[in-house]
């Protein structure tokens, strides 16, 4: 255990525990942002970063930052958390990634009562994980989905069954079990790149989800439940990704709409969900139609744009346990828009060079490009980590833009994992 940063004045030893948050956060922004909203609110926050260059480890609301030295998939890596945990007395237990809610959902009767671990149910995650599972309950549902199978079932019956493009994601992505793709997502316009992407994964075809591709953007719909009602949501589109073909949304604009969040709560309703999650769906802005991609256990990736849009959605996690009777919904900005300037300039170079885009999607020339990313360097456009309160995370993340510059994928959340391979 490496202690990078810790600050322990007066009114902090003070707080009691309950307002006292282990915070599991990785190095990005996303972390940054539930270290933000929680100090900011008056908590003590201790962060546990991927390495000493974490954002949140040289935020001024994160009362200390540490680094663990175990791997979390071991039982030292949750000996060290909860000797960390005693040592600075906290109530909670907070994180981003799914891997590390895996991790504690797993142990969390270790920590419990005492300790409230902010993960959902155990069983409500591996449904919300599944995707084939998901698929079924949106049809059981009406919600619209695409037309999907398995990799190895529309193999098995000539591919014929579903109309190209096709779209390919890993079925059970948290199954630790199991083989992943080397994807997040793959195209197969046509029978022969199906066969080659086959080829990749032939071994794992089983739990390979494949779905008709449909045109549009991608839509994300954050939203808190709380008594098994939707306390808040907060949706936004995502307009660049890294990589280009599908991956972080490293630039984002605020948004609602209605349809997509109404189904997003039914869904989340049939789970029995308590607690933060983000809800994925395809939409077309020509027709107003969607469909439903997946569900993301955790705080999405564009928590910055949704916390400076107005739904302050770590600290109202924390109250909806601690001071239910306090909390206040806001009101959520539209068109607000915010990026990760690493990760958007990694869009820049991914269209220079070229790089795989979504089906039917149209290339930006090299100019075109240029001056889009240029334009969203005014203050039209705000910076996922640059905040006039709180600026030095901006700048020990800025000396490593470099080193991720070029980088053909992102990683926004660091999962339990990549531990090992710091951002």
């Amino acid at each position: 255990m490496k202690q990078v940063t810790f600050r322990r004045p007066d009114h902090v030893c003070s707080r009691p525990r309950s307002r006292r948050v282990l915070a599991i956060v990785g190095d990005s922004q996303v972390g940054l942002w539930l270290v933000r909203s929680l100090g900011r609110a008056g908590l003590a926050v201790f962060s546990v970063c991927r390495s000493p260059e974490g954002q949140a480890a040289h935020s001024r609301y994160s009362s200390g930052a540490w680094v663990l030295a175990s791997d979390p998939q071991t039982p030292a890596f949750l000996d060290e958390l909860a000797r960390l945990a005693g040592q600075l007395d906290v109530g909670s237990i907070m994180t981003i990634s799914e891997g590390y809610h895996q991790v504690l959902i797993a142990a969390r009767d270790r920590f419990e009562p005492d300790i409230h671990v902010f993960s959902p149910p155990a069983d409500a995650f591996e449904k919300a994980t599944d995707k084939d599972y998901m698929q079924r309950l949106c049809v059981e549902l009406g919600v619209p989905v695409a037309k999907g199978t398995t990799l190895d079932r529309l193999m098995a019956d000539g591919g014929d069954s579903l109309r190209f493009p096709l779209v390919l994601r890993t079925r059970a992505q948290n199954d630790r079990t199991a083989k992943r793709a080397p994807w997040k997502a793959a195209y197969a316009e046509d029978a022969a790149r199906l066969q080659r992407l086959h080829e990749q994964v032939r071994e794992i075809a089983d739990n390979i989800v494949v779905q008709e591709y449909h045109p549009g953007v991608e839509d994300h719909v954050q939203i808190l439940m709380h008594g098994g009602e939707a306390f808040m949501a907060g949706d936004y589109i995502g307009e660049h990704h890294m990589p280009l073909a599908g991956g972080v949304t490293v630039q984002r604009v605020s948004c609602h709409h209605e349809g997509l969040v109404h189904d997003a709560v039914r869904l989340l309703k049939a789970l029995d969900w308590q607690g933060v999650a983000g809800v994925q769906f395809h939409y077309d802005p020509e027709t107003d139609e969607y469909i439903f991609l997946e569900i993301n256990p955790r705080f999405i990736g564009g928590l910055p744009t949704v916390i400076m849009a107005g739904f302050d959605a770590p600290f109202l996690l924390w109250q909806s346990h601690f001071e239910p009777e306090k909390m206040r919904r806001g009101r959520y900005e539209k068109g607000l828009r915010t990026r990760i300037l690493g990760g958007d300039a990694n869009w820049l170079l991914g269209m220079i060079r070229g790089d795989q885009l979504p089906p039917g999607q149209k290339r930006l020339g090299k100019l075109a490009a240029a001056a889009r990313f240029l334009w969203n360097c005014g203050p039209w456009t705000r910076d996922d980590s640059f905040w006039l309160r709180d600026p030095k995370p901006f700048f020990v993340d800025l000396q490593q833009m470099i080193k991720k510059l070029g980088a053909e994928s992102f990683d926004i959340l660091g999962s339990a994992e990549s531990q090992e391979s710091p951002r």
